[in-house]
């Protein structure tokens, strides 16, 4: 049940940006200065609320948060739907839409990472992490690629109008969803770390999960690490990367067949992590960061297209291995109650630095040049890597055996969720 509502919500995940688009932009008097202004509406409440998305998911039952959250999606993407269908798209209104969207978004990835942890026993979390990611990838690139036809073939209001039946569908697939209590499988609480917050507020809750993140050097070092990829990775997407296919690599096709390169890579990762069980996971986790500096450093040496595109598909099966990884490490080293906090603070961080990369990469192409700034984007990729490496708790945190599969056992149970 859980896998078909990621699967119907992830398909509008990549269906909505495109069908908005294009609805935007055929507007009367719209420009790019328009569906820039509705983005940002869309993207800043992300950010801004996602950790308070990660207590609250970690407060309520995370099966109806996330039900909520894909009414709230739906009921937002209705309103956009209504109003380009009719022509009647005021400006105020369309962004109002868009903040409720984005504020709906902020508390489903935390949410997800920890309702797994509900779901699915210990044993069978790397497989179940596995499926998640690779049926949510297929989806949204499902949806990616089947907007533009439904656009052009229906027009962008029915389009959106589509995308919102999606997030109404999976809130009627999770309100249907009966998790168990937490299983045991998470690690013991160091002295160190505190985790209680209740009672404190949402605010003790945000410090409450600060002291978990940060009581864990694996965890924000990985975090770290993996934020600065993300976010350099967001700069070569938005900017350097059609910057070079337009310069030299071969122009849009070109750039089209990479993305659809590190795409393809990427689910194959996410189906091949369903067997790979490394003893160190965190540090296999780590050395797979350096993949996604392949295809940045063959766009800097400006080589070929179909050179670059290979590289893509590297970079898409590391970034697919690693984020498996990644969610089966934290569901068994974190408390089944603090999960959703402590993954609240990963997105955060990737969410956070994304628009800097962005706004450096530009700056830096202008003032040092294109490739020159491609390489350095690799270099720094490779940087946050060995940063990583280094930790010691990266390079000797060891997969968690799997636990007695019983209510009321360890720690993990007596989060608020459950």
């Amino acid at each position: 049940m859980l896998l078909a509502a990621r699967v119907v919500s992830s398909a509008g995940t990549g269906f909505g940006p495109v069908a908005l688009a294009f609805g935007v932009l055929g507007l009367p008097g719209a420009d790019t200065g328009t569906l820039s202004l509705i983005v940002a509406c869309q993207t800043v409440p992300h950010l801004l609320l996602v950790l308070l998305g990660g207590v609250l998911a970690d407060r309520l039952p995370r099966t109806v948060l996330l039900a909520a959250a894909e009414v709230t999606a739906g009921l937002a993407w209705g309103g956009m739907a209504v109003m380009v269908g009719t022509g009647a798209a005021p400006v105020p209104l369309l962004s109002a839409c868009a903040v409720v969207a984005g504020v709906a978004a902020a508390p489903v990835g935390p949410a997800l990472t920890g309702l797994v942890v509900h779901v699915v026993p210990a044993s069978e979390r790397p497989r179940a992490n596995s499926v998640l990611r690779s049926a949510t990838y297929t989806a949204r690139t499902v949806g990616l690629v089947a907007a533009g036809p439904t656009v052009a073939w229906a027009g962008a209001g029915w389009a959106l109008a589509v995308d919102a039946a999606t997030y109404l569908l999976a809130a009627v697939l999770l309100a249907a969803l009966r998790p168990a209590v937490p299983a045991s499988g998470s690690a013991p609480v160091p002295a160190s770390v505190s985790v209680s917050g209740a009672g404190a507020g949402l605010a003790g809750e945000l410090v409450a999960g600060w002291r978990e993140f940060t009581g864990r050097q694996w965890l924000w070092v990985l975090v770290t690490g993996y934020s600065v990829c993300y976010a350099v990775t967001s700069a070569v997407t938005g900017v350097l990367g059609p910057s070079a296919a337009q310069s030299y690599l071969g122009g849009p096709r070109a750039w089209s067949a990479v993305l659809a390169g590190q795409a393809v890579g990427t689910l194959a990762g996410a189906v091949v992590a369903r067997w790979v069980r490394p003893r160190r996971p965190a540090l296999v986790a780590a050395l797979l960061l350096p993949a996604g500096a392949v295809p940045i450093a063959l766009l800097a040496a400006a080589l070929p297209a179909p050179v670059v595109v290979a590289g893509a598909v590297v970079a898409g099966v590391g970034g697919g291995l690693l984020m498996v990884l990644a969610d089966t490490v934290v569901q068994q080293h974190v408390p089944a109650h603090a999960v959703s906090r402590v993954s609240a603070y990963d997105w955060f961080g990737s969410l956070a630095l994304a628009p800097v990369a962005v706004v450096a990469a530009g700056v830096g192409a202008r003032e040092l040049g294109l490739r020159p700034t491609l390489a350095g984007c690799a270099v720094l990729v490779c940087a946050a890597a060995a940063f990583t490496v280094c930790a010691p708790q990266v390079r000797t945190l060891r997969s968690a055996p799997p636990g007695p599969e019983r209510a009321g056992s360890g720690p993990a149970t007596g989060g608020p969720a459950g």
